[in-house]
C-alpha cells in the first residue's frame, strides 16, 4: 500500500515537468533559486538513506559538520543495509558505540596530538565561552565533560522506540508500535 502511494506521488511530481520537456523536446535544469547558498566546494556525504528514519540528525551539529567533510553515517555505523531496510526497526545498525567508546571511534580519524595542540591556539581567544581541554577528555580526567559528544553535538536519539545492546546488537526493548510487516520476527 505504501509503495503504491509513493509511486502515485512520484508520477504526480514528475508528470508536469516531463510533459513540458516532451513539448519543447528539451530537459532543462530548474531556474536558479534567488538567494540560494552557493554549491559546496567539496563533496558532501549523502546521508539521505539514513535520514528517511533518522531525520532528527539532518541538522544535528555532529552529522552536519562530518557530512560537510564528506564523512557520512556509514563511516561510523557501517552500511547497515539490514537495518535500513527493516521497516519495523528491529534490526540493529552494523556498528554502535557505548558512550564510553565514542572517543575511541573519534580518534580513528582525529589525530589526538593535533587536538591537544589546537587547544593551545584557542587559549587566549575571548570569543570562546569555554576553553577546550582535549587532553583532559582523552586521558579521562575531565569530570564535567568526559566525552567528545559533550561538546561536539550530542548525537543521541532522545526518544527511542527500540534499543539494542551496543556491543552485541541484541534487541533489549521495543515499545508497542505495531509492526509494518506481518512476517517480521516478534
Amino acid at each position: 500500500m505504501r509503495l503504491r502511494v509513493a509511486a502515485i506521488l512520484l508520477i504526480a511530481l514528475w508528470s508536469a515537468p516531463l510533459a513540458r520537456a516532451r513539448e519543447t523536446n528539451t530537459l532543462s535544469a530548474a531556474a536558479p533559486i534567488p538567494d540560494a547558498p552557493p554549491p559546496p566546494a567539496a563533496p558532501i556525504a549523502d546521508n539521505s538513506r539514513c535520514f528517511v528514519c533518522h531525520a532528527n540528525y539532518e541538522e544535528e551539529q555532529l552529522s552536519v559538520s562530518h557530512a560537510k567533510a564528506n564523512v557520512g553515517c556509514v563511516r561510523c555505523h557501517g552500511i547497515s543495509s539490514p537495518h535500513s531496510t527493516d521497516e519495523d526497526g528491529l534490526t540493529a545498525p552494523d556498528r554502535m558505540y557505548p558512550k564510553s567508546h565514542v572517543r575511541l571511534n573519534c580518534l580513528s580519524c582525529h589525530d589526538w596530538v593535533k587536538l591537544v595542540d589546537s587547544d593551545k591556539t584557542k587559549a587566549n581567544r575571548t570569543d570562546l565561552q569555554e576553553k577546550p581541554d582535549h587532553l583532559a577528555v582523552l586521558n579521562g580526567t575531565n569530570r564535567e565533560k568526559p566525552f567528545c559528544t559533550d561538546c561536539h553535538g550530542q548525537h543521541r536519539m532522545y526518544y527511542r522506540t527500540k534499543g539494542w545492546n551496543k556491543r552485541s546488537g541484541v534487541l533489549l526493548f521495543k515499545d508497542g508500535t505495531p509492526r509494518m510487516l506481518s512476517n517480521t520476527p516478534k
